[in-house]
Parts: C-alpha cells; structure tokens; sequence
C-alpha cells in the first residue's frame, strides 16, 4: 500500500536524498511526527532493496500512532511537550518533516534531538517558509506570513494549516540548534516559488539597499551581535531564502 504524503514532493526529495546514502546496516533514524508513515516507507524501502530490515534502523514516532500506516516499523506514541521516547545517543539522524511548525515547544525538541543522536549525527528539519518575499508581503499587508492563517484552537484542527502556530524562521532554528549544542548549522531550500522568484527580482536592488543598511545600524548598535549573526543576515536575505518554498535546517551534532 502505498502512502500519501501531508508534505510538499520537493520538500520530502530533498530530505529523502540527504539521508539515503545514510542507510546501512548499523544506522538508526528516528521519524519524529512520521504521519502516516510516508517518509518511513520510503526509506525503508530504500532500505529493504539494500537487504536491511526496515525495523532495525526506521523509528517512527506519532501523537496518534493508530493513523500510522506502515506495518514494517514500529511506531511509538509521543505528546505535545517534544520529549523523544529513547535513550541518549541512540540515532544516526533525527528527522522532522513539517512537524515544528504544529508544536509549542521546538526549541525543548531540538535539545532533545541533540541528547538521542550520536557523535556527529544529524538532525534534519524542515518547516513552511516564513521568509520568502511573498511571505514578508503577507505579513505586511495582512499581519499574517504565508501558510500561518489565524491559528485555531480546536484540537481537531491541529493538523491543517491553521495549526500552525510556530511562525520561526532560520535564525531563529539556527539559534535553537546552537543553543542545544549542533556543531554546524546550514539552510537548505526545496522548490524556488517562480512568484517568489520573479518579486525577488524585481525588487533585488532596493533590498540590497536595504539590507546594507540594517546591517550598518546592527554594527553600530551591538558589534559583538552584529559578529554572531552578520552570516544569517546574508542568508536571509539571499535568493534562496526569498524564492525557497520551504526552510529545511541540517544541523551536525
């Protein structure tokens, strides 16, 4: 049976190929948020076409593990506080695929992310984009960033886009890793929205105006600041960040 998927094609693309050439006999990855098992049928079979057993290196984890439907793994139940349900420095890779931006505790999770992975093991996350240059217009306009509508406090809605409730951008995942402990940090992108593409364009000189000057006054207001973060202002505000469907952060333990 094959499973559908809640994420964006790309966005899962683009995360399937930074862990498959993780997948042997010995590595462990943790699905956190698995959905109804998607990505963890993907890279298991993946895994089986290698001649490895899905349930020795695929663990999944779900608020409702009943809607899990990928019968080669075994999917753990978790709640709403971001605790991970295994031992300290058990997985090669954590994964969480549109999952941060439904929770009230990101932050508490990729402290957790760093406890349950190895020695240079990887956590992968990736959220909507708040950030691209149609979301900065809708925020605006309207006071709300693309794909977080007025959010919803019905537990039944929690799952659609009016459960989103954690608008982060990269820095602000950037700040959480580090924080928790990450090594490196790095942004990656899934799909370039061509409307996104075409305003970034349009409107690419006056932002680099721009940009020059809020990094002139946050040198002058705070130039310790300024040092820690002059690298994330060049992120944010580089084509990829304003085109980029999707904000996928890859941090090494």
């Amino acid at each position: 049976m094959e499973i559908l998927s809640a994420s964006h094609r790309a966005t899962n693309d683009v995360i399937f190929s930074l862990i498959k050439p993780e997948l042997n006999t010995a590595v462990k990855i943790l699905d956190f948020g698995a959905g109804q098992g998607y990505m963890s049928q993907r890279l298991g079979s993946e895994a089986e076409a290698r001649g490895h057993d899905p349930a020795n290196c695929i663990y999944p984890c779900e608020i409702v593990p009943e809607e899990f439907k990928y019968d080669k793994v075994v999917c753990k139940k978790i709640g709403t506080d971001s605790v991970i349900p295994f031992e300290d420095n058990f997985f090669d890779v954590v994964y969480a695929i549109e999952v941060l931006e439904h929770t009230f505790r990101p932050y508490d999770f990729m402290k957790e992310a760093y406890r349950v992975l190895k020695s240079n093991g990887t956590l992968i996350i990736s959220v909507p984009n708040v950030s691209h240059i149609l979301s900065r217009f809708s925020n605006l306009f309207y006071g709300y960033n693309s794909l977080f509508p007025p959010p919803s406090k019905h537990v039944k809605n929690a799952g659609r886009i009016c459960g989103h409730i954690m608008p982060l951008s990269y820095p602000y995942f950037h700040y959480g890793c580090a924080v928790a402990g990450f090594k490196t940090i790095d942004f990656k992108t899934d799909r370039k929205k061509r409307s996104c593409l075409f305003w970034a364009t349009l409107f690419w000189p006056i932002h680099k105006l721009c940009i020059k000057s809020y990094d002139k006054n946050l040198r002058n207001y705070d130039k310790d600041v300024w040092q820690e973060n002059s690298h994330l202002i060049n992120t944010m505000n580089s084509i990829d960040m304003l085109t980029s469907r999707s904000c996928i952060v890859v941090a090494k333990k």
